[in-house]
């Protein structure tokens, strides 16, 4: 009797519109927030490790460990350090070696990200306590001390959109080991200061794993920021049967489930004196949705407009 009634009921055709809207419905926006981390920088205090480290090496260090165990959460999309780099040279931005939260939220939205983190070094010391002990007529000498690094971090996580600082958090870590060796005349072995590095780091990896805990406690903070367009400009360099691809991907932070106003150059205004490009005035001819990104390129399905053409220019726009 069921297969009865099912055959007695009309067989309904969708329209073409409405099938559209079916599948651009299907498209899930990502979900997870992106997140670009700077490097660290170096308070004026406590910092007695340095020069074993050098001043330029735990601050990359510090922030490579820290993208690293973000992404390994699963919960964040980390923006590639070497992309972070790109755009700092290309842009010139922070050359004094310092960032304050409005222009990390400016290389921020020119990285795509959600936010940004920018932080502190603000302990890196190596203590060292005991003493050698000289024994007997022919100098032998027992080391017989004790090292201990200390390392602690401030993270600060900036609002792209608006340059506000959200939240701040901390991080400590500690390593300590007793040194020893021997030493006749003063030759002999001591791993005294073999032990150093591996001390820092251990420290230093125990510090960023706090900042990790902290930071993935302001998840629901983070989660109600208001999606960041992305402050780029793609080109279309494909179309075929109502899709375009264009020439920037996730990399520039673009993400599946963002629109695109389709743009069409009407005319290119030079500087007279120098010819470089001034401006250029256009005019919005389509509409697509991002359906599908990988680093360098990302594909979009048309939703409205007609004869889109490989050079065309996409701008991101709200939904």
């Amino acid at each position: 009797m069921g297969f009865g009634l099912l055959s007695a009921l009309p067989f309904v055709v969708l329209p073409q519109a409405t099938a559209e809207t079916i599948q651009i419905a299907q498209i899930q926006p990502q979900t997870k927030k992106r997140i670009a981390v700077l490097d660290f920088e170096f308070a004026s205090t406590g910092l007695t490790g340095l020069g074993l480290y050098g001043e330029v090496g735990p601050a990359k260090g510090v922030s490579d460990l820290l993208t690293n165990r973000l992404a390994q959460t699963g919960r964040f999309t980390l923006v590639e350090r070497s992309r972070i780099n790109q755009i700092l040279a290309e842009q010139n931005l922070g050359a004094s070696g310092r960032i304050d939260p409005s222009t990390a939220a400016q290389i921020g939205r020119l990285l795509g990200a959600d936010a940004v983190i920018i932080g502190s070094i603000t302990q890196f010391n190596l203590e060292r306590s005991g003493s050698d002990v000289n024994v007997g007529f022919f100098g032998i000498s027992v080391d017989n001390r004790r090292q201990k690094a200390n390392v602690q971090l401030t993270a600060r996580i900036v609002n792209t959109t608006t340059g506000e600082i959200l939240a701040a958090t901390e991080g400590r870590g500690s390593a300590e080991k007793k040194t020893g060796g021997a030493s006749v005349l003063g030759t002999g072995a001591s791993s005294f200061g073999e032990a150093a590095d591996p001390l820092l780091s251990a420290a230093a990896e125990q510090a960023v794993n706090e900042l990790v805990e902290g930071i993935v406690r302001l998840e629901p903070t983070l989660a109600a920021l208001a999606p960041v367009l992305p402050n780029v400009v793609a080109v279309v360099a494909d179309v075929s049967a109502g899709r375009v691809i264009l020439n920037k991907g996730s990399r520039d932070g673009l993400r599946p489930g963002m629109f695109f106003s389709i743009e069409r150059v009407l005319k290119e205004i030079k500087d007279p004196t120098t010819g470089r490009t001034l401006r250029l005035d256009t005019q919005p001819i389509g509409r697509i949705q991002i359906t599908e990104v990988d680093d360098v390129s990302a594909v979009g399905r048309v939703l409205s407009g007609q004869g889109l053409k490989v050079g065309d220019r996409a701008k991101p726009v709200s939904n």
